[in-house]
């Protein structure tokens, strides 16, 4: 055998061995943030009862969707994709991984502390575009890692997935210039907004999620229809930004291109039912989660439809309520219960994740069910209350899957020697 392809060999090998305690410290502190997060989420559920705090609700609020960004979604997708794409991953040498999380959670910190304190300041504005970078770092690496490998389904969503987040950035970099021509607050300003909260969402967001999924497909041989399922996404996804440019009512020939965009994605989600449905699901917790997952990223692509109605679109800026109830469908409902699933080993004591689940799945349903009617003019005396005492759910069954997540990384670590 050549000098050059044991040198190769010893390399995947010690890449290899780094990694998993890596991928176990990634994943652990993702949960660990996911706790924080909901504990800031049900802080701000309880400003409508407290007379006073130290700090505004509007800075914490920032510090919340920064944190769930940057502590949360991106690190744990970053840390999926190093467990299933090992093959990829060990192509990288092993310090620009180590470096990537290390400016994920030093930037995801650094916004969590920074924002509540001072909102949009130098210190926070500083983290936050580190956040930025660390995308792009990560953008590099995973398309290098997979520049040589067979253009699978799951290897193409993962790389448009980066492509997309790379393009969200556009928006964060174009506030300061119009902030400095005076057009701060203008439809421009949050229609730049509207755009890096899209193309996360609907590109990164789901791309990676779809490449993961596929990737488990790809394993037991299963391909399906897949790249048809690709490419209505790839299609989609930049004329649906229009459905986020209706709050300003636009020209109705906005509402159109954002509706055929919306229905390409209908039609992405049929020939991805079809894959499910084709699979021999075993009714087990980890699929029961999968299917539950994509029930909620279906309403969501419904719901995108509906939005391309301009009625539906003045409704949907009208309430505030509607909306925070579609970003937690996304966030809470389709990615981070697909996390869920993705992250449960098959075999271990999962009574502790379980109830962890079970409460996490009744506060999700409650008080999203609760948003949507006061979002529909449905009163009651004692909602801000309710609306707390559910949201304390999700702190409690975080808790208890991060408890279990650390379990089963420990485990893991031991069981490798690391």
């Amino acid at each position: 055998m050549p000098v050059t392809a044991v040198v190769s060999s010893n390399q995947k090998i010690d890449s290899h061995i780094k990694l998993q305690p890596l991928i176990t410290t990634v994943l652990s502190l993702s949960f660990l943030n996911l706790f924080l997060l909901s504990l800031i989420g049900t802080l701000l559920r309880s400003f409508p009862l407290i007379s006073s705090f130290p700090l505004s609700y509007k800075n914490i609020l920032h510090g919340h969707s920064h944190f769930a960004f940057g502590g949360w979604i991106m690190p744990v997708l970053f840390g999926l994709f190093l467990k299933y794409f090992p093959v990829a991953a060990q192509k990288i040498q092993y310090h620009h991984w180590r470096n990537i999380a290390s400016f994920m959670f030093a930037s995801a910190y650094g916004m969590l502390f920074s924002f509540p304190v001072q909102g949009y300041k130098a210190v926070s504005i500083t983290f936050s575009t580190l956040s930025i970078l660390a995308s792009f770092y990560l953008a590099v690496m995973t398309w290098k890692s997979l520049k040589d490998e067979v253009q699978v389904t799951s290897n193409r969503f993962i790389k448009w997935g980066m492509v997309y987040c790379v393009l969200s950035s556009l928006g964060p970099f174009a506030t300061a210039p119009l902030i400095v021509m005076g057009k701060a607050g203008s439809i421009l300003y949050f229609d730049a907004i509207y755009f890096f909260l899209h193309f996360q969402y609907n590109g990164f967001f789901i791309f990676f999620v779809l490449g993961i999924f596929y990737k488990f497909l790809e394993k037991s041989n299963h391909q399906g229809h897949g790249k048809k399922v690709f490419q209505y996404f790839n299609i989609s996804c930049i004329p649906t930004f229009a459905l986020s440019l209706l709050w300003s009512q636009p020209p109705v020939w906005v509402n159109i291109i954002g509706g055929i965009g919306a229905l390409l994605q209908l039609a992405a989600l049929i020939y991805l039912i079809k894959d499910i449905r084709s699979i021999s699901w075993k009714l087990n917790f980890r699929n029961s989660l999968m299917l539950i997952c994509f029930l909620a990223f279906s309403i969501k692509l419904v719901l995108q439809v509906c939005s391309a109605l301009p009625s539906v679109a003045s409704m949907a800026f009208e309430q505030r309520n509607f909306v925070i109830a579609y970003l937690h469908l996304v966030l809470l409902g389709f990615v981070s219960l697909f996390v869920i699933a993705m992250v449960v080993k098959k075999g271990e004591n999962l009574k502790r994740i379980k109830n962890g689940v079970l409460l996490f799945l009744v506060a999700f349903v409650s008080t999203e069910t609760l948003l949507l009617l006061n979002a529909f003019s449905v009163h009651f005396h004692s909602y801000p209350q309710t609306l707390l005492i559910l949201s304390c759910l999700f702190p409690l069954g975080i808790f208890l899957m991060y408890q279990q997540v650390s379990t089963q990384n420990k485990k893991l670590l031991l069981t490798n020697g690391t």
